[in-house]
């Protein structure tokens, strides 16, 4: 008797300290909050002022008056002696995997893209459809992209991302 209510004292305890709290759900949210806050946004990256200055994940911003996903990450080519990209890349998919991405670059050199594969900070390989030197070009190059009808964005947000990429 005395070994049933053992077990069933200690499947008791399990089975309520485990319990996610709302005051857990707090501290985390917290925690988040403190760490996105602490990040230096003062970094000069050369941008328009209010540009690019996110640090954790593509965000939806407003630039030259067009929205757009943007993204301030370090990437690498992935080919040995490929040039390096441009400070400014649109991305059109990101994968885990490398031959799904260099499969999405072959897709898209038969519609005429110059694209390339690059590795994010995150070891994500992205599929860059343009890179480009000026923010002005890789926004038009975002819209023109963007405004034909049925693409899809594998692991982005419903659409293309700009990733600014300092040299």
């Amino acid at each position: 008797m005395k070994k049933y209510f053992l077990i069933f004292s200690i499947f008791l305890l399990l089975l309520t300290s485990c319990k996610p709290t709302e005051k857990g759900y707090k501290a985390a949210y917290d925690a988040a909050l403190g760490k996105r806050e602490s990040v230096n946004t003062d970094i000069d990256v050369n941008l328009p002022e209010g540009a690019i200055q996110d640090f954790d994940g593509a965000q939806l911003k407003e630039i030259n008056g067009v929205k757009v996903y943007v993204l301030n990450q370090r990437i690498r080519p992935v080919e040995e002696g490929m040039r390096l990209p441009g400070s400014y890349n649109v991305a059109v998919g990101t994968y885990k995997m490398i031959t799904n991405c260099n499969s999405q670059c072959k897709a898209l050199e038969t519609e005429g893209y110059n694209s390339f594969a690059v590795k994010g900070a995150d070891d994500m390989y992205f599929t860059i459809a343009g890179s480009f030197e000026s923010i002005d070009e890789a926004i038009k190059f975002y819209q023109e992209y963007k405004s034909v009808k049925d693409r899809v964005y594998v692991g982005l947000p419903h659409s293309p991302i700009i990733i600014y990429s300092p040299k």
